[in-house]
């Protein structure tokens, strides 16, 4: 959904209509989500004694699903949209002379602080209150949110920066490999200004304010043919843009070019990234859940630790915004390779905590060895949290500057994507490792019993995927082309 959300915002909408639309319907899907939460009439009755609970009827069925399915398009499609509508408040002219980018910068880190500490007020407050007070009520809050917000950004539409949509990012792609194919056989000019810049063309699409003049560069220059002007192109007055493109055009499909090999190690990140939500949290309840500070001794479930993390990736972040950033700012390249690298290390820590855990546990088996405390578990967790938070911050703004003017709104969709990949990337290199490992009666790394399994070589094997990711993603930024604007 932030991929459609992000198609129809830069093609159709714009970013503004585009967010108010989607958040209106996920207000209508938590309403019913309410409705049916809340009304006894709704929702199925309670369990008899005897454990037998009476199905649901179509029409709760279909109320509390259709509910469900609404929040998801609604928030899924605004989620993308709303980051790349808020970095466009910022002023050009502000940016030009400094301001405007560190504000931009500071912009996209304290939305992911936001963010994060959004979903740990969600997984803790919120579920206390479904749990111990009422399902309803935990829903009303949440419909009562969005409906606030859907409010207050309707009320306080005239203060917004709004720009028009660019028009559709993959029409100007297909132009530009139609225009290609037809000019292949073409010699491109040495001089670059022999090509069709577009200054005479009396296309609205083409001088839109929301979409930048880009300066040539030489990388991909056999895509430079799509710009080059023929003796048929001036025979008619108009412009065909099915058979010549602007250099405009033929950069924006470049700078995609360039983008896309970058954002690929992104989606590998994030299956380094993505242990912290399941094998760290497999690893801590094998784990003494117990952490005694003097006389007090706290139990932290294994699946609490996340919301550790959460917290840490905030504070990170305003350590960053406050303390680093004034003085010596990263790139947002320079945060993504910080990303990286923090990951390897992560996971690594919890390959050396594990195969410490295993020891523990094997001399437990002949002694009355105590287990090993979850507190092990913290360090690979606080780490994860600076990769996280500097990866996530750093690809929100790096793409959202590198991005084409047309695909501001699908730049900030492709770390959603990203993350999705990640983890199914994960997911099948789980079940590969697993089928491997236990063939021919072996016991494997993933046995049912934890301790009799290898998890710490599963971490080996992700550690090295991050190291090579990190490589690549190293090689890919020394020869990355900077999009220029003219």
């Amino acid at each position: 959904m932030p991929v459609l959300g992000a198609a129809i915002a830069d093609s159709y909408w714009g970013k503004y209509k585009t967010t108010l639309v989607s958040l209106s319907i996920s207000v209508l899907g938590m309403a019913m989500l309410t409705t049916s939460a809340t009304l006894p009439s709704l929702r199925p009755p309670p369990c008899a004694h005897n454990g037998h609970c009476p199905p649901a009827t179509p029409t709760q069925s279909l109320l509390f699903f259709s509910g469900i399915y609404l929040c998801g398009i609604g928030i899924g499609a605004s989620k993308a949209v709303f980051i790349s509508f808020a970095a466009e408040q910022f002023d050009d002219d502000a940016s030009e002379r400094g301001a405007g980018s560190k504000s931009k910068a500071s912009y996209f880190s304290w939305y992911y602080a936001v963010a994060n500490m959004g979903m740990l007020t969600a997984g803790t407050l919120l579920v206390w209150v479904q749990d111990k007070v009422s399902w309803g009520l935990g829903y009303g809050i949440c419909a009562s949110l969005v409906a606030a917000a859907v409010v207050s950004l309707a009320a306080t539409a005239p203060v917004y920066r709004m720009l028009p949509p660019a028009g559709s990012p993959l029409k100007g792609v297909l132009q530009v490999l139609v225009a290609f194919s037809r000019k292949v056989k073409l010699t491109v000019p040495r001089d670059a200004g022999e090509l069709y810049e577009g200054e005479d063309v009396k296309n609205p699409s083409l001088h839109s304010p929301a979409r930048e003049r880009l300066q040539h560069t030489d990388q991909f220059r056999c895509l430079d043919r799509a710009a080059i002007v023929t003796a048929e192109d001036l025979e008619d007055g108009d412009h065909r843009p099915w058979t010549l493109c602007t250099v405009t055009q033929v950069e924006e499909l470049k700078t995609l070019l360039r983008l896309v090999p970058i954002w690929l190690t992104s989606a590998v990140y994030f299956v380094a990234n993505t242990q912290a939500q399941t094998t760290f949290v497999q690893q801590g309840t094998k784990t003494d859940s117990r952490i005694t500070i003097g006389a007090v001794s706290i139990s932290i479930p294994a699946a609490s630790l996340t919301s550790i993390q959460t917290v840490c990736a905030a504070a990170f972040v305003a350590l960053y915004n406050r303390a680093v950033a004034p003085a010596a700012p990263f790139k947002p390249l320079q945060l993504m390779g910080l990303g990286h690298a923090t990951a390897g290390i992560a996971v690594a820590m919890a390959a050396c905590t594990e195969a410490r855990r295993l020891r523990i546990a094997m001399e437990g088996e002949s002694a009355a060895a105590a287990a090993m405390g979850i507190a092990w578990l913290l360090p690979q967790y606080v780490v994860m949290a600076v990769s996280d938070a500097s990866l996530s911050v750093g690809q929100l703004e790096f793409f959202y500057d590198q991005a084409p003017a047309t695909m501001r709104g699908a730049s900030t969709a492709f770390y959603f994507l990203s993350l999705s990949l990640g983890n199914l990337i994960n997911s099948q290199l789980v079940t590969l490792v697993a089928s491997v490992t236990a063939a021919g009666g072996r016991t494997g790394w993933f046995p049912p019993e934890l301790d009799d399994g290898h998890l710490d070589y599963y971490f080996l094997l992700v550690v090295a995927v991050a190291v090579v990711n990190f490589a690549v993603f190293i090689a890919l930024v020394r020869n990355y082309t900077p999009k220029r604007v003219r």
